[in-house]
C-alpha cells in the first residue's frame, strides 16, 4: 500500500514539474480547433501563450500561432479561451474602445465597425473558444468552432489584431508573453 501511494505521489510530482517546465508548449486546442487553424495556416507553430486578467477577474487565456516559429504578422491565429461569460455588447464596446486607443475614427467608421463586430461576436461562455485568423489582408472568425464571419476590411483587420499584438498595447506584459518574448 505504501509503495503504491509513493508511486502515485512521485508521478504527481513529475506531472506538476513537467507542466511547469513545458507548460508553454501544451495547447488548450481541441482537435476541431486544430483542424480549423491548420486549414488556413497549414503547418502552424505556437508562438506564445498568455493569460489576460483585469483586477481580480480572470478574463481569458490566449494562444498565438503563426506559419513559422517566429511571429509572422501576415499569417497568424489568435485563440481566446474564455474563463468567464461576457455578453456581446460588452465585447463590441471594449473592442471599439481598444481600436480608438490606437486610432481616432469617425462616427461613421465606428458605426461600420460596430456592425462588423455584430457579425463576429456572440455572448461568450466559460471555456468556449474564439478564433481569429489573419491571412494577409483577410480575417476569419470562429466561435466554438463555428465560422461566424470573414472580413476583407484591411484597416479593421490590422487594428483588431493589434489590440493584442501592438508594442504599445494596454497590457504590454501580456503582449510580450503572447509574442513569446
Amino acid at each position: 500500500m505504501v509503495v503504491k501511494l509513493l508511486k502515485i505521489f512521485l508521478i504527481s510530482v513529475f506531472l506538476i514539474f513537467s507542466n511547469l517546465a513545458f507548460g508553454k508548449y501544451i495547447s488548450f486546442l481541441d482537435p476541431k480547433s486544430e483542424l480549423i487553424i491548420s486549414q488556413y495556416l497549414g503547418k502552424k507553430f505556437l508562438i506564445g501563450k498568455a493569460n489576460y486578467s483585469f483586477l481580480f477577474w480572470d478574463i481569458y487565456d490566449a494562444e498565438l500561432y503563426s506559419t513559422s516559429n517566429k511571429y509572422n504578422s501576415n499569417e497568424l491565429a489568435i485563440i481566446l479561451k474564455y474563463n468567464r461569460s461576457i455578453d456581446k455588447e460588452t465585447l463590441i464596446r471594449e473592442t471599439i474602445n481598444d481600436i480608438k486607443e490606437q486610432k481616432s475614427i469617425s462616427n461613421q467608421q465606428e458605426e461600420k465597425w460596430k456592425s462588423l463586430l455584430e457579425s463576429i461576436y456572440i455572448d461568450t461562455k466559460t471555456n468556449k473558444k474564439f478564433i481569429a485568423i489573419k491571412i494577409n489582408n483577410k480575417s476569419i472568425f470562429y466561435y466554438n468552432n463555428k465560422k461566424l464571419h470573414e472580413s476583407f476590411d484591411e484597416e479593421f483587420n490590422q487594428l483588431f489584431f493589434d489590440i493584442w499584438l501592438r508594442s504599445n498595447s494596454k497590457n504590454p506584459n501580456f503582449t510580450k508573453t503572447l509574442l513569446g518574448q
